[in-house]
């Protein structure tokens, strides 16, 4: 672009080979500005500023807040949420596509995150504990007078009939993921 300032957008074409042509040191003039703001990692500009910024802050604050509070947030529940706030606000041309759901989370630096789980930590001296319930279990085994075939072990096992998922929209790189469930 410094050449092609000096010398001519014809020079630097005629200067720089065959890929690069003139039209494409035009757009660069151009956009000059946003090149030399832009992400170096990044190979476009392509990121546009949304149509509607006051909606999508109010749901990205929605987002966060319900977030602080555990609540998990599907991208069904934004679009239903926005659908919602575009039609309050008289927005009529506001679709609400997966598409735009998309984009709105990665401009606002949000994502789809699973929820973290934390693993159960054997207690010290667990292997002690075993060892002191399967003598327990013998004695009372002998102090009642049963056969070892008469033992059982039954375990309750709670069913959910309406099983919560375990995704939901976070901001990006947060390290812990937590969805209270009623």
């Amino acid at each position: 672009m410094n050449y092609a300032e000096k010398h001519g957008n014809w020079a630097a074409e005629r200067c720089f080979g065959s890929p690069l042509t003139v039209k494409m040191i035009q757009e660069w003039r151009k956009q000059r500005k946003d090149l030399i703001k832009a992400d170096k990692s990044k190979k476009t500009l392509c990121s546009y500023a949304p149509k509607w910024p006051k909606l999508e802050e109010y749901v990205k604050n929605c987002i966060i807040d319900c977030r602080k509070n555990g609540i998990a947030v599907s991208t069904k529940v934004i679009l239903i949420e926005v659908r919602r706030l575009a039609f309050e606000v008289s927005i009529t041309d506001f679709a609400g596509t997966s598409l735009w759901c998309e984009r709105f989370l990665r401009r606002n630096g949000l994502c789809m995150c699973t929820k973290t789980t934390i693993a159960q930590k054997l207690p010290c001296e667990y292997e002690r504990k075993i060892i002191e319930f399967h003598k327990y279990a013998i004695n009372m085994r002998k102090k009642q007078c049963f056969e070892i075939g008469q033992l059982g072990n039954m375990d309750e096992v709670p069913l959910m009939f309406d099983v919560p998922s375990n995704k939901t929209v976070d901001v990006k790189g947060a390290k812990t993921i937590m969805i209270d469930f009623w």
